[in-house]
């Protein structure tokens, strides 16, 4: 068996090891060595060394990883939130809100109320002067105002609830990923 000369990276003491050897130990320093070869050339380093890097790199990892969890998290809220916003007229953009919702839909519904008693009153008084019976249609108007805006101040408050949950959890996940962040660290 063919052995090789090399020397201990910990204390530099001579070492004769077997070629095919991958790790070895020394025998003066005790120090745990993994040997190295490039071509012709063989040299060791201490395992610990290598174990320390390895472990640093680990934690870069994991943190990159952690950070990349959050930003994709981020991303995803953006889009997700876009999609839940109430986009107006002229490009205007906003938050659904429990409270707009019942503060339109209660305006609409009055409006309709209004509509319907002075539709009424305006068609009872046309038709006592010979107007067409047709024109009683007016005041259903009303009606529908009301109707409409019923289901649309039922669909704007889910909405908000939708979005008031979808913000919950966005901001629950996120808190758990700060912290387990935070503990790795």
């Amino acid at each position: 068996m063919k052995l090789l000369s090399v020397r201990c990276n910990h204390c530099g003491a001579p070492l004769e090891i077997p070629k095919s050897a991958r790790y070895v130990t020394c025998g003066f320093c005790d120090a745990q060595l993994a040997v190295h070869r490039s071509g012709n050339a063989y040299s060791t380093e201490l395992l610990e060394e290598i174990k320390q890097t390895t472990d640093g790199l680990v934690r870069d990892v994991a943190q990159l990883k952690k950070s990349t969890e959050i930003e994709q998290l981020d991303r995803e809220w953006e889009l997700r939130q876009s999609e839940l916003h109430i986009h107006g007229k002229n490009g205007r953009v906003s938050v659904p809100s429990k409270t707009g919702a019942l503060f339109g839909s209660g305006f609409a519904v009055a409006f309709g109320v209004f509509w319907m008693i002075m539709a009424g009153g305006i068609t009872f008084a046309g038709v006592g002067m010979g107007a067409p019976a047709v024109i009683g249609i007016f005041p259903l108007f009303g009606l529908v105002f009301i109707l409409v805006a019923i289901f649309g101040g039922i669909s704007q408050y889910q909405k908000a609830d939708e979005y008031e949950r979808a913000r919950t959890r966005y901001q629950q996940h996120r808190r758990k990923l700060l912290q387990a962040n935070a503990e790795q660290e």
